[in-house]
């Protein structure tokens, strides 16, 4: 893909998005999260049917590395398969728009965000600062601070978190944590 191609490849009518172009969005999607990763969401659910071999492919291809992308990408296809989807609100937290993916957090029932923990944890890395607040505050209220897997995401954001609010609080709970943890 040329300079040119990469630079307005998100104005391409559905009509003329060819394999290529579906493999490039898909592509996107094992990048880190970034505006093009959810704007690439977004573009294989509108393409739909159009990007479902190319969904499957790339799940297969797909090494343990990528587990949570892995996931991702198989509730989409089974959207794309189904038309249905167990909540909603799962597609809400990997919008492009920043403000839809922090009320998505704050929306989703404790159940259901235990039920798909493996789909919220990984957007502690999300860009957007009201994004990565709104996932502590969830993982605080559901208590899961505790939780081995949680508290080192936790611990490796608060070592390059930019945002020193945000790196306040992970030191803070962090903190909590640990001295909790050693009172036992």
């Amino acid at each position: 893909m040329n300079k040119e191609d990469n630079s307005n490849w998100k104005f391409i009518e559905i009509s003329k998005v060819d394999d290529k172009i579906i493999n490039n969005i898909i592509n996107n999607l094992k990048f880190d999260l970034s505006e093009d990763f959810y704007i690439s969401i977004e573009s294989v659910l509108k393409l739909g049917k159009k990007a479902e071999i190319a969904l499957e492919t790339q799940i297969n291809e797909m090494d343990d590395y990528y587990i949570f992308k892995k996931e991702l990408l198989k509730l989409i296809l089974n959207y794309i398969k189904t038309n249905e989807i167990e909540n909603p609100l799962l597609f809400d937290l990997y919008h492009p728009d920043f403000v839809i993916r922090a009320n998505a957090l704050r929306e989703i029932e404790p159940n259901d965000a235990l039920k798909y923990l493996h789909l919220i944890i990984p957007i502690i890395d999300d860009p957007d600062d009201s994004v990565r607040w709104a996932v502590i505050n969830l993982l605080i209220s559901l208590n899961q601070i505790n939780n081995p897997i949680i508290y080192k995401k936790l611990k490796n954001r608060a070592s390059f978190e930019s945002n020193q609010i945000i790196k306040k609080k992970l030191l803070e709970i962090l903190n909590l944590n640990l001295l909790n943890n050693s009172k036992i």
